[in-house]
């Protein structure tokens, strides 16, 4: 355990087309000569009877396959989960749908779309501006930086930093969830997750976030995109740490095997695990 420190989403008689994910009203626009449904704005065409209590008529998994599935994609890419619109629910829309679920705290984030993921995901597509395409609020698939806009500190055993209150944290690159330890330090918990791939620099398989962290669900096995939020900086608490992690050491951290005394630098430090893990992510 780390020592005490300082710091811390009319029908009518018409025809509807689907191109795409768009569905357009032909023989409406052409009786009435308006023009075309063009933009963003295009989305509240995407579903007929929008005040419906159902967006698709069933459920959607992985598996399926048909033109709910293709919308599914396309919706998802809309807003920020880049899907390819094959119209086949594979582990690629099945891992993009929990992405979505956890980011709206849609639990349980089993990656099938029910009611109310569906319509979830559908008030997102609405919500998004005219002509532009956005991620969702708690998704950005370029994102490396997994701390963006925190205050960074000391280097410890990984990155001391701090920020507001409900601030972002997010995965550097796709990792799943392996443990968490409620009472890391000070009765604040720590996320321990394995990437999928290993990042080119990486000095191992793991990261971890810990202590004023708020997580955003603490179900192990479950899978964040690159990108995606895992936790929230927390309302109180001694700020947070970051960096490689390792599941066969004490504190789970990389820099507890060889290097114990990193756990308590003095103000101003720097360490191997903290510059390393701000160089391999572009933390500034």
């Amino acid at each position: 355990m780390k020592p005490v420190r300082a710091m811390k989403l009319t029908h009518g008689a018409c025809s509807l087309i689907l191109v795409g994910a768009l569905w357009c009203c032909s023989s409406a626009l052409a009786s009435s000569g308006g023009a075309g449904v063009t933009g963003r704005r295009a989305a509240d065409k995407v579903v007929a009877r929008r005040s419906a209590a159902t967006v698709f008529t069933h459920t959607l998994r992985k598996g399926q396959s048909g033109a709910d599935v293709k919308t599914l994609q396309t919706w998802l890419s809309e807003v920020g989960y880049k899907v390819p619109a094959t119209g086949y629910f594979g582990s690629i829309t099945k891992s993009a749908v929990r992405g979505f679920q956890l980011a709206h705290r849609l639990y349980p984030a089993s990656g099938s779309v029910g009611d109310r993921t569906s319509a979830a995901l559908r008030a997102a597509v609405l919500d998004a501006p005219q002509g532009q395409p956005v991620a969702a609020a708690n998704h950005n698939p370029a994102l490396t930086d997994p701390i963006p806009g925190f205050t960074l500190e000391r280097d410890d055993m990984g990155v001391d930093a701090g920020a507001r209150p409900g601030a972002g944290i997010y995965a550097p690159a796709a990792s799943t969830l392996i443990e968490v330890m409620q009472d890391w330090y000070a009765g604040e918990p720590l996320m321990l997750f394995q990437f999928d791939t290993r990042p080119p620099g990486a000095l191992s398989d793991y990261w971890y976030v810990a202590e004023q962290i708020d997580p955003i669900t603490t179900a192990i096995g479950t899978g964040f995109q690159t990108g995606q939020r895992v936790a929230s900086f927390a309302s109180s608490g001694t700020d947070i740490e970051i960096g490689w992690g390792s599941p066969t050491s004490n504190s789970l951290t990389l820099a507890d095997e060889t290097d114990p005394g990193a756990a308590d630098p003095p103000a101003g430090s720097t360490t191997r695990w903290g510059e390393t893990f701000k160089k391999v992510f572009g933390i500034t």
